[in-house]
């Protein structure tokens, strides 16, 4: 199926795994609205898609605010006149090591990592009616295995694979469909804030491109059969939405 002139929204494309997905899907012909709060990585973005067949238009806007959620549709809207696909990208974290959580901390992150994207989803809700578009969550291998500090994000993904699965079982005769993407450890600006080279080799971490590709299958319709589930992507090169067949192989990996 051509993708040229669909329209999706990436939020969290001006870095990591959010600018690879915004790479894969402009060259597939999606038009990109691309959201972050910081201007000069989504230029940038925007700037190594220049020569792709879709369009990509950056847009700041902090998603964990509800007074730009409805802005950001509307940009959309605008742009392009349809929604094909939203990725919920765009994520809090940092090293939160149970039980010196706080309660400003703890709110912070499910602004940005859950009722950002919930509300993201319900205000373009009509749109991918119209358009039988498709959600992607992108979550984390956190939820099964948080690393010693990341349990606090593991948390907040687990919700936001219920978001998933929730849209599935109650809007499943809508035509919009809903994944979760969850990735292990990806070389990213985030990963190397948490651990570095010593704690984790670059040859242990997948490359964004990886992700970017489910992201774009499911977007694309080549995992329709999926819909609902979450997609745990532990090591390079496997996707499965077995979760004890995920943590097998990502003990595996890393213990090799």
């Amino acid at each position: 199926m051509s993708m040229q002139g669909r329209s999706c929204i990436v939020t969290g494309g001006g870095s990591g795994i959010g600018r690879a997905i915004v790479q894969s899907l402009s060259s597939a012909g999606f038009n990109c609205l691309i959201v972050g709060r910081r201007e000069q990585p989504l230029m940038e973005t925007a700037s190594l898609c220049e020569s792709t067949s879709g369009t990509v238009v950056p847009l700041v806007a902090d998603v964990s605010c509800p007074d730009d959620v409805g802005g950001v549709i509307a940009q959309a809207m605008d742009q392009h006149g349809r929604l094909d696909g939203i990725v919920n990208n765009a994520a809090g974290g940092g090293l939160m090591p149970f039980p010196s959580w706080t309660m400003s901390q703890l709110t912070d992150l499910w602004k940005t990592n859950v009722l950002g994207p919930a509300a993201l989803v319900l205000e373009a809700w009509p749109h991918l009616l119209e358009s039988g578009g498709r959600i992607v969550n992108i979550s984390s291998m956190a939820v099964l295995g948080p690393f010693p500090g990341n349990g606090a994000y593991g948390m907040t993904k687990a919700a936001l694979d219920g978001m998933t699965r929730a849209i599935d079982v109650d809007a499943s005769d809508s035509g919009v469909e809903a994944y979760s993407i969850a990735p292990g450890a990806v070389e990213t600006e985030m990963l190397r804030s948490l651990v570095d080279d010593s704690q984790l080799p670059p040859a242990k971490a997948m490359s964004p491109a990886e992700i970017a590709q489910v992201t774009r299958d499911c977007l694309e319709g080549a995992r329709s059969s999926d819909a609902g589930k979450v997609l745990y992507a532990p090591i390079p090169g496997f996707v499965t939405t077995d979760p004890e067949e995920a943590m097998v192989a990502l003990g595996r990996f890393h213990s090799s």
